[in-house]
């Protein structure tokens, strides 16, 4: 029985052939990442095909997957006309993922997306919108939701150690600025028309993770951002704080030297992730994780390995062949694309924003370029750093 594709409840139960798919987007995350994930789940997937415009980048992915000369594509517009292709996954940069995620939606294919979902809110609800008028499965990567010591914090705390969750604080102030793929664009991430954002949109993983942690969606944002760099396009630093109708997280990113880890807190004890050297998460290995709480002080050094990109797919796979939602889905990738929107709109207006934000508001329709339509303050960070093209 084949992975079939089309609306809910079209042959949506247990599939027993791999998931074709159709990779869009050879940069550094699919070839280090979502490559190797697919060869680890042959049971679930079958890598078909992939496309991207570069043919260096293309060549890397094609014999790192075996694929053939047939199934590599400088155009996506001919992967998407195969008929030998079940789902999508999304890899290029943001601002290129509306009219992609559209089409394969509305060939029946299902999509899974790295993050962000989009650089604009509009651009993401137009998307979902689609996924769900044609009843496929849209998700979106949040893939640090499965990384070892976060499984594990969200363990304690449904086991009730620490009592309810009232802050966590996520320090992520030495994140490593890797550069893009250099046949592409080494720094695409620092342009705001291609990355929506500076170091916060490429980090929006801490932002899930703050909310993940609280357990329950966040409603509030405030924020501060600078650049350390005279002239930065985008911002490289930023602290911000989440808040719920019950607890908040505060959320500290920037690219530099600074200190990571993770504290959880509650009534009856606390939770505590150190990273080697006193790092930041994914970019130094984990050290440990302790916790006092109810059974007194309680050490791990040793958490089961998990590649977070695989299980990211594994739970996809799971949700096509089950006809059900993956644990991220489009919805979810709104609403943390507006969390991370509103850290910037805060911090230019120096002033707490709630969520959603509203359709026909600035940045909701264009994104961080919205900023230059908004009257700022002189004292505004964004304004006096004339970050975002902010003027």
């Amino acid at each position: 029985m084949v992975a079939t594709r089309g609306r809910q409840g079209d042959d949506c139960e247990a599939m027993r052939e791999p998931i074709r798919v159709g990779l869009v987007g050879a940069g550094n995350i699919a070839l280090g990442d979502h490559v190797p994930a697919y060869l680890e789940l042959p049971e679930l997937f079958r890598l078909v095909a992939v496309a991207d415009p570069t043919p260096e980048r293309r060549a890397l992915v094609s014999d790192a997957a075996g694929l053939g000369d047939r199934d590599v594509h400088a155009d996506t517009a001919e992967l998407l006309a195969r008929d030998d292709v079940d789902m999508i996954d999304v890899c290029t940069p943001q601002h290129l993922r509306r009219d992609l995620v559209i089409a394969a939606c509305e060939s029946g294919r299902h999509v899974l997306s790295e993050k962000p979902i989009a650089t604009t809110p509009r651009d993401a609800s137009q998307m979902i919108a689609t996924a769900r008028a044609n009843g496929v499965r849209y998700g979106i990567v949040h893939n640090y939701l499965f990384r070892p010591e976060i499984v594990r914090i969200l363990e304690i705390i449904r086991a009730g150690d620490i009592g309810p969750v009232e802050v966590a604080i996520l320090n992520w102030l030495s994140v490593i600025d890797i550069p893009g793929a250099a046949a592409y664009r080494p720094t695409w991430r620092h342009d705001p028309s291609q990355a929506g954002g500076g170091v916060l949109m490429d980090m929006l993983h801490i932002v899930y993770l703050g909310e993940a942690l609280l357990g329950r969606p966040i409603e509030r944002v405030s924020a501060w951002v600078d650049a350390r760099t005279e002239d930065a396009p985008v911002e490289e630093i930023t602290l911000s704080r989440f808040e719920t109708d019950r607890n908040a997280a505060l959320v500290n990113v920037g690219w530099g030297q600074g200190p990571g880890g993770i504290a959880v807190s509650g009534p009856e004890g606390r939770i505590e992730v150190g990273y080697e050297d006193g790092a930041s998460g994914a970019f130094a290995p984990f050290e440990q994780l302790v916790v006092h709480g109810r059974n007194g002080r309680v050490e791990e050094t040793d958490l089961p390995p998990r590649r977070s990109i695989t299980n990211v797919l594994a739970d996809f796979g799971a949700a096509v062949r089950e006809g059900r939602d993956p644990v991220a889905t489009g919805e979810q990738g709104l609403h943390i694309l507006e969390a991370t929107l509103a850290v910037y709109l805060s911090a230019a207006l120096g002033r707490t924003v709630g969520l959603p934000i509203e359709p026909g508001h600035p940045v909701y329709e264009r994104g961080v370029a919205g900023l230059r339509e908004l009257d700022l303050p002189d004292w505004s960070p964004i304004r006096r750093r004339r970050l975002f093209g902010v003027q």
